[in-house]
């Protein structure tokens, strides 16, 4: 076993936050047209609240890998789930279409959760039991799609689109939290420089 896994999260700490990262994407999906009415905007550039989250998230995972070699995967982390409740907090107190869709785009940092996840996981474990966890991992971003919306729409029934950004907020701290107690660092050979890995 690596001398690493010693300092290794609890696995449910990854699980988590690989989940969240997901649930984000869709789970407001049912609050679209509330969304929509409530801005006085356009159904379909409230739908860029999606395809701009989506095309960001593309972009992050691009960079947060990186990122997480050069200066740690705790930092990285934790940086990203503070912006991300940062931005939920903004889509909740969002007055207008146009700022809701900045905080929207801004809430994409999570996506650095199942980045950081799987590279916690190279550094800690063995190549077969990394390929187990990972394999865990990908059901948690597989089931948290499913259930984001069904949570979404009966939060929007019960209390308003604005639950789900209150929901995010609320996740976003309490994985925070738990991070910043149990996601140690585990990558204790940071790359150079940013330049020379992207030459790589």
């Amino acid at each position: 076993m690596p001398q690493d896994s010693l300092k290794a999260p609890r696995f449910m700490t990854l699980i988590v936050l690989s989940g969240l990262s997901v649930l984000s994407l869709n789970m407001f999906l049912p609050s679209l047209s509330n969304i929509a009415t409530d801005f006085a905007a356009p159904y379909a550039l409230v739908n860029l609240a999606i395809a701009g989250y989506a095309a960001a998230t593309v972009a992050l995972q691009l960079i947060a890998g990186p990122l997480s070699d050069r200066f740690g995967r705790r930092p990285v982390m934790l940086a990203a789930l503070f912006t991300f409740c940062l931005a939920s907090l903004g889509c909740l107190l969002a007055s207008d279409v146009w700022s809701f869709l900045l905080f929207r785009m801004i809430q994409a940092a999570i996506i650095c959760g199942y980045t950081v996840s799987l590279a916690v996981v190279r550094d800690t474990a063995g190549s077969q039991r990394a390929a187990s966890l990972i394999g865990y991992l990908a059901m948690a971003w597989a089931i948290a799609p499913m259930l984001g919306p069904m949570l979404g729409g009966l939060l929007d029934d019960l209390f308003g689109w604005r639950a789900s950004f209150c929901a995010f907020l609320g996740f976003g701290t309490i994985v925070l939290v738990l991070c910043w107690i149990d996601l140690r660092e585990t990558n204790h050979s940071p790359s150079e420089t940013l330049t020379k890995q992207f030459r790589a």
